[in-house]
């Protein structure tokens, strides 16, 4: 009887306060305080709030203040707040996505990044609007910006080539909607040799796989990275597209745009090619494409023409350049060349044909060697070789001029060189011939001239 009460007693000492959170439980069969499947030792062994342990919690709603300490698997123990802060998330700095101003929260972001991490901004079909704040475009970091529509006042004006923090510093038109990042290899201390990189993307050597359905063939890609340019252009309708777009501003210092290195360490053993530069692409059979596989273009800012000091230099080669005519039906040009009108100036057929198209030309050849050089050299090389060193023709097929293999020379017109007359003691070469106006002079003997006279027509 005196346990009865006790419990009773205990109910409403205890209901009150329960009843206040949550219904009071149904013990069955009934429970005692102090037994050793009681009330007392069930609960000494739950949590203790200030050192306890929780196995396996379930935590519905209320609030964690960051102080918490979390293990990593590695072992590696640091504060919530530390750990969840790795992630720069904008919304968890006061972004709002919208129309509302998140310029403070971008701001606010940036600086908690300074450890390098991204700065992550969740998509948002509308986007995000950023207003306040003073950008440069070259805030060194990561940012992740998902595809978002970032619109604002402070992000400058990418069409006028003013555009900042989601523009490229190098290229001020373009606006980036997925991944941003900007590095400072410079500020990085280096020795007296080598060169720092911001980014490396580096492949192990390639080497053949057993558990390849085929065994003797293995081919990767180190980095590959590809875009469709999609339908809908007409010839109104421009869309242009561009896998891979490289920039180098030049502002003094030299620099290059592109660098391929084919470094040969050891031979090649697999009887192909070791290739610098390798371009290929494919299609349909009997696509018609405007393609051009190596296209150098260069002009100043406002489209005026600006020349290349050299368009391609070619050094230290067997051989500079090589052209293949691929099969007998192939036909079209090894090269062309075209005029500022598109007219072909020069051109080189398939079948070996060289054209040159001399148009609105005062000169069609021009030689200008340095001193002690020749213009033009032209040698027989055997005592039977026979034909032309050089021929000249009119527009009828007749000879102008023609110097053949044993140095006959016929010249269709004889031009005055504009000699005075000659005397006994003139020296001269056999074979040289000119006139003034009173004589005609040849030269029949190193140094010896026989003289004509002129004599008016009647």
């Amino acid at each position: 009887m005196m346990n009865r009460y006790v419990a009773v007693i205990a109910a409403l000492a205890i209901g009150p306060g329960f009843a206040s959170a949550q219904s009071i439980p149904t013990l069955t069969p009934r429970v005692t305080l102090d037994a050793p499947t009681g009330l007392r030792p069930a609960f000494a062994t739950k949590a203790d709030v200030k050192n306890g342990k929780l196995d396996s919690p379930a935590i519905t709603g209320g609030s964690l203040d960051g102080a918490q300490t979390i293990t990593t698997t590695s072992g590696i123990t640091q504060p919530l707040a530390t750990l969840l802060g790795q992630q720069i998330n904008v919304l968890n700095y006061g972004a709002v996505a919208g129309g509302t101003d998140s310029g403070t929260a971008v701001k606010n972001a940036i600086g908690a990044a300074v450890n390098r991490f991204p700065v992550y901004f969740p998509y948002s079909s509308y986007g995000y609007t950023i207003n306040s704040g003073t950008y440069t475009g070259k805030e060194i970091g990561t940012w992740l910006l998902n595809g978002n529509r970032i619109t604002g006042n402070a992000i400058g004006i990418p069409t006028a080539g003013t555009g900042t923090l989601i523009s490229p510093y190098t290229n001020p038109y373009l606006t980036v909607t997925d991944r941003k990042s900007v590095y400072d290899p410079a500020g990085i201390p280096q020795g007296s040799n080598g060169t720092t990189v911001a980014e490396s993307i580096e492949c192990l050597p390639n080497r053949s796989n057993a558990q390849n359905a085929n065994a003797n063939r293995n081919w990767i890609a180190c980095r590959y990275v590809g875009a469709d340019t999609g339908t809908g252009g007409t010839s109104s309708i421009d869309l242009s597209t561009e896998v891979e777009n490289w920039v180098l501003n030049v502002s003094g210092n030299h620099g290059l745009a592109f660098e391929i290195d084919t470094n040969f360490n050891a031979a090649v053993t697999d009887n192909q090619w070791t290739t610098g530069l390798f371009l290929t692409g494919g299609g349909a059979a009997g696509t018609n494409v405007n393609s051009v596989a190596l296209s150098i273009m260069h002009s100043a800012y406002d489209g005026s023409w600006l020349p290349w000091t050299t368009g391609i230099s070619i050094r230290e080669t067997t051989d500079q350049i090589q052209q293949y005519k691929s099969s007998a039906s192939e036909a079209g040009f090894f090269q062309q060349a075209f005029d500022e009108t598109n007219t072909a100036v020069s051109w080189l057929d398939k079948m070996g044909n060289q054209t040159a198209q001399i148009i609105n030309a005062k000169k069609g050849f021009v030689g200008s060697a340095p001193t002690g050089y020749d213009e033009f050299s032209a040698t027989r090389q055997t005592s039977t070789d026979t034909g032309f060193f050089i021929r000249y023709f009119d527009e009828n097929a007749n000879t102008l001029a023609s110097i053949d293999k044993s140095g006959g020379a016929v010249v269709a017109g004889l031009i005055n060189t504009n000699h005075t007359g000659e005397s006994s003691t003139s020296t001269c070469t056999r074979g040289e011939m000119h006139a003034d106006d009173l004589n005609l002079y040849v030269c029949i003997s190193t140094g010896k001239y026989k003289v004509v006279p002129l004599q008016a027509i009647q």
